[in-house]
């Protein structure tokens, strides 16, 4: 059976649906175009963005490359800000605590460092600040609280970076006056794969007995 009997009445029924929905059409299509139009321009900011970090980050090489620590540590501390959330912040800031170092801003480098092991989600990230940080503090005569940052590592936590680590950590216990806990450190990187005279110097400087047993793994 017809649902409708004439062309009136399917034209009155047309009629109808359209007064009872062209509204929410409207609505629907105005809103689905504000949507592209605001995607569209968060693409184009975006992009505009990372061309503009991206002009910061080759301004700091060349800055880095001309010796011009002053400009270059500004540059480094824009592009963390400006490029906030993308790779050229986390690098910005890598390279704007190295900058400080250099300057002998060993504070201001112990700051850009914590924070970015506070915000990065990378592992590898996380592991580099953390040890760049443990070494700043160390030169800021701050060895309790760079243990703070070891103590709690696992091996399964440092992963590839254990040995690099173990070194650290007795350089650590060594700054503290713990000569034995440093010994045992030092051995342990060297099982681990680290054998440099660098670390045979450390070693001996200690003035503490080889042979100690190492550490559980």
């Amino acid at each position: 059976m017809e649902v409708y009997l004439s062309e009136e009445e399917r034209l009155e029924a047309l009629k109808k649906w359209w007064q009872e929905n062209s509204r929410a059409m409207v609505v629907g299509i105005a809103l689905g175009a504000a949507v592209l139009a605001g995607w569209n321009a968060w693409q184009n900011a975006r992009k505009h963005k990372a061309e503009e970090v991206s002009g910061l980050y080759l301004q700091m090489f060349k800055a880095i490359d001309a010796k011009q620590n002053e400009p270059a540590t500004k540059l480094a501390e824009r592009i963390i800000v400006q490029g906030q959330g993308t790779a050229y912040a986390t690098y910005g800031a890598l390279f704007a605590a190295k900058l400080k170092v250099e300057a002998g801003d060993l504070a201001g480098a112990k700051k850009v460092l914590s924070d970015l092991l506070a915000s990065t989600k990378d592992e590898d990230i996380r592991h580099i600040s953390r040890m760049r940080l443990i070494q700043v503090m160390l030169s800021l005569n701050e060895g309790q609280e760079a243990l703070k940052l070891l103590e709690p590592l696992k091996p399964k936590d440092m992963g590839e970076y254990e040995s690099r680590y173990e070194e650290l950590k007795g350089d650590v216990y060594a700054a503290l006056q713990r000569p034995s806990e440093a010994l045992m450190a030092y051995e342990r990187a060297k099982q681990l794969g680290i054998a440099t005279p660098l670390l045979e110097m450390k070693t001996n400087n200690l003035g503490v007995e080889t042979g100690a047993p190492s550490p559980a793994s």
